[in-house]
């Protein structure tokens, strides 16, 4: 980015000196419960990266509780503050899943269990497999119309609005398919909202997920990369979940070394590469903050916007 980008540019050791309080630290059990597979997210990153971005979150929380406070005082109305929303995009591989779940950990213990802090993804989102075989979208799965966008957006909306309880469908990665039951949110204080999808438009609705958000993050890295790091897991877990005779991807571990592998680079070039190019690396630049990730999957430069 330029001398005149709209956002300041943090290499990571820049970043890294910016003061926050050292006693939010995860513990090397907690992190390995939450690192994804392939993941290699690191204390040194909790402390590095991960604590500067919880305070700046937290900041930006504190201000939307601020602003409500005098908006509600000048309007002469009672009305309770709505969920503050964070949004976390980016391609599959690419960590995004880690880093929601190390932020929901940290903002629980930055507020001291004092805020209610939840997360879910868009997978839930995704019209069921049946849906997608009749409308022959199987093959496009991922892509921005596999997903159901206006309950997505309704979703969003309800949780603007305070409704009381909030209704998210579930997804399986185990099955590759959504789930029956469903998953209720009780007006939470902060909701990260994950998924390759959140930053993106869709032109045929008035309103789009990210008219929601109050803080945007997206995970960025050089595409070769991710597809390395696509394939290493899809490797992993033909090692460890495909194995199990119930899972969608059993047949992967019944054909050659070879085999899977063509299988695994035609998927990434056919489908989640193309959906990368198409419809996720164009909505980078209206998030508010980017990580960006280097070859060791570590994060190496932080984008804010100004």
């Amino acid at each position: 980015m330029n001398h005149y980008s709209p956002y300041f540019h943090f290499p990571r050791e820049d970043w890294r000196k910016l003061e926050v309080s050292k006693d939010q630290m995860l513990s090397a059990e907690e992190l390995e419960d939450i690192r994804g597979l392939n993941d290699r997210i690191s204390l040194e990153d909790i402390a590095e990266i991960y604590l500067p971005l919880v305070k700046l979150l937290a900041i930006h929380y504190h201000e939307q509780i601020f602003i409500h406070g005098e908006k509600m005082e000048y309007l002469k109305r009672h009305a309770t503050h709505t969920p503050f929303v964070i949004g976390i995009a980016g391609s599959v591989a690419v960590g995004k899943s880690t880093t929601a779940r190390v932020l929901k950990i940290m903002l629980n213990r930055w507020f001291q269990k004092t805020r209610k802090v939840e997360l879910i993804t868009t997978d839930g989102f995704l019209y069921p497999n049946a849906v997608l075989e009749e409308k022959g979208l199987m093959e496009r799965k991922g892509f921005p119309e596999s997903y159901d966008r206006s309950r997505f957006v309704a979703f969003l909306s309800d949780l603007k609005s305070n409704k009381a309880d909030v209704e998210v469908p579930l997804y399986s990665h185990f099955t590759y398919d959504i789930l029956e039951e469903t998953r209720v949110i009780s007006q939470p204080d902060i909701i990260i909202v994950e998924g390759i999808n959140v930053l993106q438009v869709d032109p045929e609705q008035a309103v789009f997920p990210s008219d929601f958000f109050d803080f945007s993050i997206y995970m960025d890295a050089e595409e070769a990369e991710i597809k390395r790091w696509y394939l290493e897991r899809f490797f992993m877990l033909r090692e460890t979940a495909f194995q199990d005779t119930s899972s969608y991807f059993h047949r992967y571990t019944k054909i050659s070394e070879e085999e899977a592998r063509q299988f695994a680079l035609a998927t990434w070039d056919k489908i989640n590469g193309v959906n990368l190019k198409e419809n996720i690396e164009g909505t980078k630049y209206r998030a508010q903050l980017i990580l960006k990730k280097g070859a060791d999957h570590l994060i190496s430069d932080v984008y804010l916007r100004k």
